[in-house]
């Protein structure tokens, strides 16, 4: 390549390039071309070809920067979200977290007293039923203790109560009776009745047990002569029997009340263990074991008015098989 002077030739005035191979003069306004020998052609091929691939260089390192800003900017991009996230989760989640699990435990607690309440009002609710029920049992019990004291009240008798019922006295004195003549077992046709039954006692027997009281019984004794009958001659016994009375108590008019209907037996009691036929043949034996060990029950002995029958009224009576 050959060295070329950069003065203007007409002026010799320096000149300035304005582009490639195109000269300008300033001083005599003059333009110029260079003129490219072969080996400046060649060398500014080979000049071009640097030049691009500089340029090539330029551009893959500018493509490099520009990659490697655009790394830089998105991790800037990211680090500047991550901060915006931390800093929202710091001025706002964090505030919203606390506020959350405020009003969770305050909603919490809200329910708890509500539950305690509700419970407290279950309790004081079920408190207030078991003294109703309570009170309830109480207006039974006391109702049923006045109907049992008012019916004890009935059984509670003095024997000048039991003597002075006219009535009563009439009709149990015809029962009784009655009980004696049934209860006699006198099961032959040869056994028969010779007088009329002997009135000897009456006892009136309370349960110790006021529960008990509606067995008051009333228990008149008589002292019984009947004959065996064969053809060659007539034995003559005696024996020792009672009837009974249940459930002896006052009406409330004041009279007395059994477990009979007037003029009727309607309780048919021989007195147990009996010795000969349907009664005892020793009167102290039947006091020992029905009035004395009877552990159960007080006793009062009494006289019944009218208990001994009329003799002329009697008449012999014979058992018919």
């Amino acid at each position: 390549m050959k060295l070329m002077s950069l003065n203007c030739p007409n002026c010799n005035a320096p000149v300035k390039q304005v582009a490639e191979g195109k000269f300008y003069c300033a001083n005599c306004d003059s333009s110029f071309l260079a003129d490219y020998d072969p080996e400046d052609v060649e060398y500014q091929k080979v000049r071009t070809a640097a030049e691009i691939h500089r340029q090539q260089m330029n551009l893959a390192q500018s493509g490099m920067a520009a990659q490697s800003r655009r790394a830089k900017d998105s991790f800037k991009i990211k680090m500047i979200v991550i901060a915006a996230v931390l800093v929202f989760f710091l001025i706002i989640g964090i505030p919203t977290m606390i506020f959350s699990l405020q009003m969770a435990k305050s909603s919490r607690e809200a329910s708890e007293q509500q539950q305690r309440e509700r419970e407290a009002r279950r309790e004081v609710e079920e408190k207030q039923r078991e003294e109703q029920r309570r009170q309830e049992q109480e207006a039974r019990e006391a109702a049923e203790e006045a109907e049992r004291q008012a019916k004890l009240a009935s059984y509670r008798l003095t024997p000048e109560e039991i003597t002075g019922d006219v009535f009563f006295v009439e009709n149990a004195n015809q029962t009784i009776l009655g009980q004696l003549w049934d209860n006699t077992n006198l099961f032959y046709t040869n056994w028969v009745w010779n007088e009329a039954p002997e009135y000897i006692t009456s006892y009136f027997l309370t349960a110790k047990d006021e529960r008990e009281r509606d067995q008051n019984i009333l228990l008149s004794i008589y002292k019984i002569h009947w004959d065996k009958e064969y053809e060659d001659r007539t034995e003559h016994y005696v024996m020792y029997d009672g009837a009974c009375l249940y459930n002896i108590s006052r009406n409330e008019d004041g009279t007395i009340h059994s477990d009979y209907a007037p003029h009727q037996m309607t309780y048919n009691s021989e007195i147990v263990a009996n010795q000969f036929l349907s009664g005892y043949s020793d009167y102290d034996q039947l006091i020992r074991q029905e009035i004395y060990g009877n552990a159960e029950y007080d006793y009062i002995e009494l006289t019944m008015p009218d208990a001994q029958p009329d003799p002329d009224t009697f008449e012999k009576r014979v058992y018919e098989k």
